[in-house]
């Protein structure tokens, strides 16, 4: 985890010190200033007006040509109003950087009007298309600074216009790009490869408003590789229901990192997954959300991720998917198999592990989708419910804080159906209105160094469900239906409020009036559990010794915020 942290940090840091658009240096033999010149034009000395009613698709496009022999950087002059195209720009060639800050293109009315019949990209009407062929990819385009206005409420009868879609072409750079009003805003599509967002918003989608996708469901025999989304917001859609992350098809090592999703009152932040097509071999893996926050999403989840079942679509799949420090009060939902769904860190409001997406005008999930040969672990992380079919697969958590309380309890703050192997370790439950844990269908947890306090009632489960508890702060006594397996007591945690929380462990060194049960009650040393860097100390004193019973906080250094 440090060395993706690591990585991040780094393509971050390559995404900004690699924006910059000046001109390269003049004043060289007459020959050289002449070519020079070819590789740096302006779009009004082709003919562009930017005066919002010219057309200016053709002007651009031969301001575009002229580098396209030995590449160049085509610049959009600052204008209070558009630059309009009455239909799309399309880039060729390698080495051809546009360059706008303060310029705007817009999409002129009806543009893409009568395209519902044309699927094929070429045939669509976007804003901006990047493109090499199926023999010949492009390298190296990039495109700064402008604002790409798609102007999708003033077309009719179209299918799929998006205001920049990259296609065959690696080395793309998409920096400090604002898109309003698509119908998808940017899209790296079939066959990119080692492309980049960076500091880009996007604004009033209705469908989309970012994608990664190879395009495998529609036969493209192409595969999209390495794909960075950094410092890069979808906000304000009040008219889509779509995602504003599509993640799908024939995707390969995708990173999304401090990114956001903010205002999306009918659609899903992100959507991770295959269309279910039996056709061309489809498969996608290694999706990762590092640092992502979605706040005020109203569709009907926050992120969900499925694969296509195997005996129906053997040929389609998704895997290994990845969320790190993500923050979403929305509902998530995994089903499978995915054959390894990794939480670590972050807070969230559900999390929905083994069923299917269901109706979209239905808050709850669908009938159970068993995540078959699928590994799931959340660790370090906060929820405030979990729900869990454990038909099929295997599931850890480990350091989690489950608290269902609050004005809209939950029932339950873990609910587990089936007899698959599920473990809950150094965890605390807590707010359940009818029950901490309840299990169904011959559930049967292991419940290791965990706090079960604070529910109306600690476990509520059915014949022949039997969990196993061992060095846990139990609220009731221990039922004789449970297997206890040692070490249990049920003496109050006495929980204290700190700075990240409210779930802290009483401790006389850091000021509380008595020290809590739970201070060096587990079953093996802090360190063997890797709990020996995390504390459950107001004071931010970390767990040495002996666990600690219970969740674990992240120390919080000397003024740091969080959110």
């Amino acid at each position: 985890m440090r060395m993706l942290a690591i990585l991040a940090l780094a393509a971050l840091a390559t995404c900004r010190a690699t924006a910059d658009d000046s001109p390269e240096p003049v004043g060289r033999a007459p020959g050289e200033q002449a070519q020079q010149a070819k590789r740096d034009v302006r779009v009004n000395d082709f003919g562009a007006v930017a005066d919002g009613k010219t057309d200016c698709r053709k002007a651009i496009q031969r301001a575009i040509d002229a580098v396209s022999k030995d590449g160049g950087v085509v610049r959009f002059p600052k204008s209070g109003q558009p630059y309009v195209v009455g239909g799309t720009i399309v880039i060729r060639s390698s080495n051809v950087k546009l360059s706008g800050s303060g310029a705007t293109i817009k999409l002129a009315d009806g543009a893409a009007n009568g395209t519902m019949n044309e699927r094929a990209t070429e045939s669509q009407v976007h804003v901006i298309l990047v493109t090499g062929d199926r023999r010949r990819r492009i390298k190296n385009v990039s495109i700064n600074g402008l604002i790409i206005d798609a102007n999708i409420y003033s077309q009719k009868d179209f299918y799929n216009p998006r205001a920049i879609v990259v296609e065959r072409a690696d080395g793309v750079a998409v920096r400090d790009v604002k898109i309003v009003r698509a119908f998808v805003g940017l899209d790296f599509g079939a066959g990119s490869n080692n492309c980049e967002a960076c500091d880009c918003v996007i604004e009033d989608w209705t469908e989309d408003a970012f994608d990664a996708s190879g395009d495998a469901d529609k036969g493209s025999k192409a595969i999209t590789t390495n794909i960075r989304f950094i410092n890069c917001h979808a906000r304000d859609a009040p008219k889509s229901t779509g995602n504003a992350w599509e993640i799908e098809d024939g995707v390969r090592h995708v990173r999304v990192v401090d990114c956001s999703v903010t205002n999306v009152p009918r659609g899903n932040a992100f959507g991770i997954r295959n269309h279910w097509t039996a056709g061309p071999i489809d498969v996608s893996r290694d999706i990762e959300l590092r640092r992502v926050k979605i706040a005020n999403v109203g569709g009907k989840y926050g992120i969900y991720s499925h694969s296509a079942p195997r005996d129906r679509f053997p040929t389609n799949r998704l895997t290994d998917v990845r969320l790190i420090d993500v923050v979403c009060p929305a509902p998530i939902l995994f089903y499978g198999p995915l054959e390894n769904v990794e939480i670590v860190g972050g807070r969230f409001g559900v999390i929905h592990l083994g069923y299917e997406y269901g109706e979209k005008n239905r808050p709850e999930p669908g009938k159970p989708q068993p995540l078959d040969d699928t590994t799931v672990r959340i660790t370090n992380t906060q929820a405030r419910h979990i729900n869990i079919n454990a038909q099929a697969g295997s599931f850890t958590l480990d350091n989690v804080l489950v608290d269902a309380g609050g004005e809209s309890a939950f029932d339950h703050a873990i609910s587990i159906f089936g007899s698959s192997s599920v473990r809950i370790i150094g965890s605390t439950v807590t707010g359940g209105a009818k029950a901490g844990i309840a299990l169904r269908g011959q559930a049967s947890p292991l419940i290791v160094n965990s706090v079960l306090w604070g529910n109306r009632q600690t476990l509520l489960f059915e014949s022949p469900a039997k969990p196993s508890l061992r060095h846990c702060c139990v609220q009731s006594k221990t039922l004789a239906e449970v297997a206890d397996k040692g070490g249990n007591f049920n003496t109050d945690p006495l929980f204290t409020k700190g700075s990240s929380g409210s779930f802290y462990l009483g401790h006389t060194a850091a000021g509380q009036k008595a020290n809590s049960p739970c201070i060096d009650a587990g079953a093996e040393p802090a360190a063997f559990r890797g709990l020996d860097e995390f504390t459950t100390r107001t004071d931010q004193a970390r767990d040495t010794g002996t666990v600690d019973v219970g969740y674990h906080y992240v120390p919080k250094r000397e003024g740091e915020r969080r959110p």
